[in-house]
């Protein structure tokens, strides 16, 4: 669809000449040969962007944008004056009057054309933007998601939704929600910054709705991230009595008390590590199918589609054939957000995991693997894990990072190592292996 321009000016040659090259250019364009007529034409036509001289009669350039930005219909739209005036008052006072640029004539038309096409693009930036956190809004987020199906480069979309908001929102008010909204945004971009690419892409969809783009090898670190800095950060935007109970008390229809769960963040991620996409619909819809069992899960948690194209089960990460041996773990960990996303994530996977609150309980249990992080481990525990290991038991320690030097292998009290930020994928690799040769 072509942009719209509107040319008003009351000298007939500058109107030709702007018309027959914005036409040239692939503009449609719209005339006006009086201040009047071309403030008529813009709340008619509805322009993309106006071309407006300063000196005409019946009303000057100046009236005209004024009366342009009081009418909500076409307050957004962007003014270039054309001036024969070039002094500073002048162009302050077209300024001040509404115009977002000005060119003094003559012009030259190749400024002209260059300074009407970044116009347009920074209004349908502007416009696409979310009003409430902004960030880029749906025409963005289409387009990039357009971009990511017709390219061969690997790719992950997170789809982020606020869990019980609608609650919130009743409670405490929509704009005391927006806060919410906004604080949801900042702690995106912080992760991204944090744990993703430099180029990372981030939309708000409406709503308690965002997307996140980055690619796969990202996506454990963001999405482990992202819970942490959202259950950390948003039991402060409740009064301090919801935040002790655990829940808000709301009113059913009936006029019945009903207690409401504090928000949480459900994370549905899918990738082009082993399906492909050929359209921004089939990675929304892939994405829609995995949220709804994100959903359903009572707490912060993310899940991630790992299906090839060719499957169709519900299980969005591994099956595990008839032949295979059922795989159990003790986890031994302090960070509430693991303790609540590795049962899910690996139970996806066909592997219970028993949470366990220390290395003597996880090691009395009869499990594959015990997995411990190394922030709990002190040199009593690094002794027990040893003597555990040299008895057979697989240990699987999560950390330190893989840059401070640990390459996975074996060291006197660990059987493995997974480096921070975790990838599920791997761990659940890594706990097959162990269980087929637990101690080397």
């Amino acid at each position: 669809m072509k942009n719209r321009i509107l040319v008003v000016d009351d000298n007939r040659l500058i109107v030709t000449l702007l018309k027959v090259n914005l036409t040239s250019a692939g503009y449609e364009v719209v005339t006006a040969n009086d201040g009047l007529a071309g403030l008529k034409a813009a709340i008619a036509e509805r322009p993309d962007l106006i071309i407006l001289d300063v000196m005409m009669p019946e009303m000057d350039g100046f009236e005209v944008a004024r009366q342009v930005r009081n009418n909500t219909l076409v307050s957004h739209v962007p003014i270039i004056m054309l001036t024969a005036r070039n002094t500073s008052e002048s162009i302050v006072a077209g300024l001040d009057a509404g115009a977002d640029d000005y060119l003094a004539k003559p012009f030259d038309m190749t400024e002209v054309l260059a300074r009407v096409k970044a116009h347009l693009r920074r209004s349908r930036t502007e416009r696409s933007l979310n009003p409430i956190t902004n960030l880029p809004g749906n025409i963005a987020i289409e387009e990039k998601l357009k971009q990511l199906a017709a390219s061969p480069e690997p790719f992950a979309v997170i789809y982020t939704d606020i869990d019980n908001f609608k609650s919130y929102n009743d409670s405490y008010g929509f704009l005391q929600g927006d806060v919410v909204l906004r604080t949801l945004g900042l702690i995106i971009l912080q992760c991204i910054t944090m744990c993703g690419n430099p180029h990372d892409f981030v939309g708000h969809i409406g709503g308690d709705d965002f997307v996140i783009c980055s690619t796969p090898d990202k996506v454990d670190g963001l999405c482990q991230q992202l819970i942490t800095s959202f259950d950390e950060l948003m039991p402060k935007l409740y009064h301090e009595d919801d935040r002790k109970r655990g829940y808000v008390l709301g009113h059913a229809r009936d006029g019945q008390y009903v207690k409401h769960p504090l928000i949480t963040v459900s994370l549905a991620v899918v990738t082009n590590e082993y399906r492909s996409f050929d359209s921004s619909g089939q990675i929304s819809e892939l994405v829609a199918e995995v949220k709804c069992l994100a959903k359903q899960i009572p707490h912060s948690i993310y899940i991630k589609d790992l299906r090839s194209s060719r499957a169709s089960a519900q299980d969005a990460s591994y099956e595990r054939g008839p032949e295979d041996p059922p795989l159990s773990v003790a986890l031994v960990c302090a960070d509430r957000t693991l303790r609540l996303v590795l049962p899910v994530t690996l139970g996806r996977a066909k592997i219970k995991v028993m949470v366990c609150d220390t290395v003597a309980e996880a090691l009395s249990t009869d499990v594959t693997a015990v997995i411990v992080d190394d922030v709990l481990l002190d040199e009593s525990k690094l002794g027990v894990l040893a003597e555990a290991k040299e008895n057979g038991r697989a240990v699987i320690v999560l950390g330190p990072p893989a840059s401070d030097g640990d390459d996975l292998g074996a060291t006197r009290t660990r059987t493995a190592c997974l480096p921070k930020p975790y990838n599920f994928t791997h761990l659940a690799s890594l706990i097959r292996q162990v269980h087929c040769c637990p101690a080397g």
